[in-house]
């Protein structure tokens, strides 16, 4: 018995450049002339590059292109501008110190029905620093004191229009033009000029320079400052990151095209290399088309997301909250992206060129499809991938972005070598089914390559909303959890500066005035208890005006939680009463009266007074539990230690709860009594957020995955269009044909179902490996879906769709 020798040449060709190029012209001719047999592959690497683009680009302009506050400026010296002689000193001082600087002044209005006032700015158009923070988007710049521009915030607020007149501050102004701050669309304020009004409460001074110490300043001031931004390098990475899982999951797609693609060229690529062709030049042919293919999808694909770009940025500007210049395009991630297109797509077609390669020439010759190859390899592979991925995802900690993007890739990598072994299991296991299926399952394992990479394909496609419905249910706080409980409402006097903690200084009949709009709130609440929260101050520091608001403020005792030698987390401590002390966690007689701190906190704490001497002291401290929810307090200063520390309380909020469950509309009417009195309100955030987000990645991923199924399934039939031919003109029925396409759809869909959800799963036990209860708070519903729904739903669709019988059966001969 001849065996057949493996694809080597009869006559070796002639090698070089001109073979390759000859070798990559006969590729273009042919995908010029089978065009429409790689058309939903094209299509599919179209689409993903389109969205990469726009979405990419959407995602690098999310950060704003200044700090909405700062600007350009690495420092920002906020003066008191009570003392204009001091302030006038001070700001010489800043220009000796920093060159140019920018000057931008506030003067705080009470406005009617609004809590907080509202801002008399003082600002220049066109800055150095603050060229980034105003632009008129309507009208033009005020110029004299009789003119104004509002922004479109404040004109709601107000119910003011361009031409019709503000006069907050008493000075009737014309409204000459409607302002914005390009990086903050948030940021409410009326614009003035500078020499258009009385000198303003506070200025802010803007100034750039790379050394760290400033002047030495007379007025009472605010130093604020920024070092480098790295957002939009962060960002790049994970835009490249999720484009490669992106096209990773098209990549699997094609694969199972080029496959398709090789085995109907099967006899020409035979002839190729009965007349000389070497292996590597035969591999060339299949690999040059699918380059061929990802550089027209990668070149349409991206100018069709350019196109639709700037849609896309009028409609992401509410959203993200600033201005998008929209030829600002990142072209070395446009560019990054349209190279790794290219590059999935000629991988994708060099996996079946590989396997065409191998092929006898005789075989080849035949047309007839090779032998199953042991499945040894893949599932080698696909152990040493998962204990990668695994490994990866399991000592990220959920912070090193490199390590996350190198485990996901390990384990859908494992999951597409896991593939054939998973599609031998299946057809061994479907040995007992009708005849119908039987065949379809056998074929699926005739042909591994193309099979796996549709079940790899469809894996990823559902691994993905697992993934998301796993993290978005780890983010929902449970009933026990999250910042407030459903029964409590926590009211606060509003702080104008947090750190440090400033406490406005109101008066007894103020407070008398706040406690009755309080006790109002609770009034209307069933069964409800209010605890007042106090914090405190230290009386030898001497009051002064905030450089925001020109209000009188304290400031009040923090403590400070070390991160290093010289970095604290500073919070204001609030005075420990037994109801809070209960709600830390802490029984108030068990607390010894030497104690002067209670705490939930794990970090050593550290007293922070800048009046007194020990500015650094690490007072008596006993750590309890803590409270359940994350907005209540969780450190307290005992009345003992206000005592020894000379300290005063001064109200800062109350903490209503209610006997019952708090619901919609008894939350909204406190909220308006809080406005009304120029009080805020917390209640419990509803996370609504986060179930529609679990619930649009599962339809998201289902439709994704039931398309990506579509197609494999379309074109693994395709290419068994000769045996159904067959099949039909032996008497096969429209039963037998829908059973087949049905067969194929259940059988790939159950795999891709299991393999991605098993994926999935074990990729998140290893991420939240030290916090498991994530899982069982999944809903029943979503595993339900996915294991059950999907694999019956391709079922279905794969039965009802099928069935009619090809038209080319009276002329077409079977072959």
């Amino acid at each position: 018995m001849t065996v057949a020798a493996p694809l080597r040449p009869v006559a070796r060709a002639e090698g070089g450049l001109p073979a390759r190029r000859a070798m990559v012209r006969w590729a273009w001719r042919m995908l010029r002339r089978e065009w429409r047999s790689q058309i939903l592959v094209t299509l599919l690497l179209l689409v993903a590059v389109a969205v990469a683009v726009c979405g990419g680009t959407a995602l690098y302009h999310a950060p704003p292109p200044a700090d909405p506050t700062l600007g350009t400026a690495r420092d920002v010296w906020v003066l008191n501008g009570q003392d204009p002689p001091a302030m006038t000193a001070d700001i010489t001082a800043l220009r000796r110190a920093y060159g140019t600087v920018d000057m931008v002044g506030h003067t705080p209005e009470r406005a009617p029905g609004l809590a907080r006032p509202v801002d008399y700015r003082a600002q220049p158009l066109g800055g150095t620093h603050t060229g980034h923070l105003l632009a008129i988007h309507r009208g033009r710049y005020p110029s004299g004191a009789t003119e104004a521009a509002v922004t479109t915030g404040t004109a709601k607020l107000l119910g003011l229009r361009l031409g019709g007149s503000i006069a907050l501050d008493g000075h009737p102004r014309t409204i000459v033009g409607i302002a914005e701050n390009p990086s903050d669309l948030t940021d409410d304020f009326v614009l003035v000029a500078p020499a258009g009004g009385p000198p303003p409460r506070s200025v802010s001074v803007f100034g750039d320079r790379h050394g760290r110490e400033g002047p030495r300043l007379t007025t009472v001031s605010q130093r604020l400052g920024q070092g480098g931004n790295t957002d939009q390098v962060v960002i790049t990475a994970l835009v490249l990151a999720a484009t490669t899982v992106l096209l990773l999951l098209v990549a699997f797609v094609a694969a199972a095209g080029f496959a398709v693609l090789a085995r109907r060229r099967l006899r020409q690529l035979g002839m190729l290399a009965a007349i000389g062709a070497t292996a590597r030049q035969v591999r060339l042919v299949v690999t040059a088309t699918g380059l061929l293919v990802g550089t027209v999808a990668a070149g349409v694909g991206a100018t069709v997301g350019l196109l639709f770009w700037p849609l896309a940025a009028g409609r992401l500007e509410p959203t993200i909250g600033h201005r998008i210049d929209r030829f600002d395009l990142p072209w070395p991630l446009i560019a990054a992206i349209v190279v790794l297109a290219m590059a999935m797509s000629a991988a994708a077609a060099w996996w079946p060129a590989w396997a065409v390669s191998r092929l006898p020439v005789t075989l080849a010759l035949s047309g007839r499809p090779p032998a199953p190859r042991s499945t040894h390899r893949p599932a080698a592979l696909a152990a040493v991938g998962l204990a990668v991925g695994l490994g990866c995802l399991a000592t990220s900690d959920r912070r090193n972005p490199i390590l996350i993007v190198v485990g996901t890739v390990a384990t859908a990598l494992a999951i597409l070598f896991a593939g054939p072994p998973a599609i031998r299991l299946l057809a061994a296991a479907g040995a007992r089914t009708p005849v119908a299926a039987r065949l379809a399952l056998r074929d699926l394992a005739r042909h591994p390559a193309r099979s796996g990479a549709a079940v790899a394909a469809i894996s990823l496609a559902l691994a993905i909303p697992v993934a998301a419905v796993v993290v978005a249910t780890a983010a929902q706080a449970t009933p026990a959890t999250g910042n407030l409980s459903d029964r409590q409402v926590l009211v606060r006097i509003p702080q104008p500066g947090d750190p440090p903690a400033l406490v406005p200084i109101s008066s007894a009949s103020r407070l008398r005035e706040l406690a009755d709009r309080v006790g109002e709130m609770a009034a209307a609440l069933p069964a409800s208890t209010v605890l007042p929260l106090d914090l405190a101050y230290d009386p030898a520091a001497p009051p002064e005006l905030s450089p925001t608001t020109g209000q009188p403020v304290r400031h009040a005792q923090e403590l400070g939680s070390a991160r290093g030698d010289s970095e604290f987390a500073m919070a204001p401590a609030y005075v420990a009463s037994p109801a809070l002390l209960r709600l830390a966690g802490a029984d108030p007689a068990a607390i010894p009266r030497s104690v002067d701190v209670v705490t939930g906190q794990a970090r050593s704490l550290v007293m922070f007074a800048p009046t007194r001497t020990r500015d650094l002291e690490h007072p008596p401290t006993v750590r309890v539990p803590g409270p359940r929810y994350t907005s209540l307090p969780d450190t307290l200063l005992t009345v003992g230690g206000l005592a020894r520390r000379q300290l005063v309380p001064v109200r800062a909020g109350w903490l209503i709860e209610s006997g019952q469950h708090l619901t919609g509309p008894q939350v909204a009417a406190a909220r308006r009594i809080a406005a009304r009195a120029g009080l805020t309100i917390e209640s419990r955030d509803g996370q609504a957020a986060v179930q529609t987000v679990r619930a649009s990645a599962t339809a998201g991923g289902l439709v994704l995955a039931l398309a990506v199924l579509a197609m494999t399934v379309g074109l693994i039939r395709s290419e068994g269009a000769a045996d159904l031919r067959t099949l039909t003109a032996t008497g096969a029925d429209a039963g037998i044909r829908r059973t087949l396409t049905a067969a194929t759809a259940g059988g790939l869909a159950l795999l891709g179902v299991l393999l991605g959800t098993f994926g999935a799963g074990l990729g998140l036990v290893a991420v939240y490996r030290s916090d498991l209860a994530a899982f069982g708070h999944v809903p029943a519903i979503y595993p339900l879906i996915f294991l059950v729904g999907v694999p019956s739903a391709a079922t279905a669709a794969g039965w009802l769709l099928a069935g009619r019988e090809p038209a080319s059966i009276a002329r077409r001969m079977p072959q």
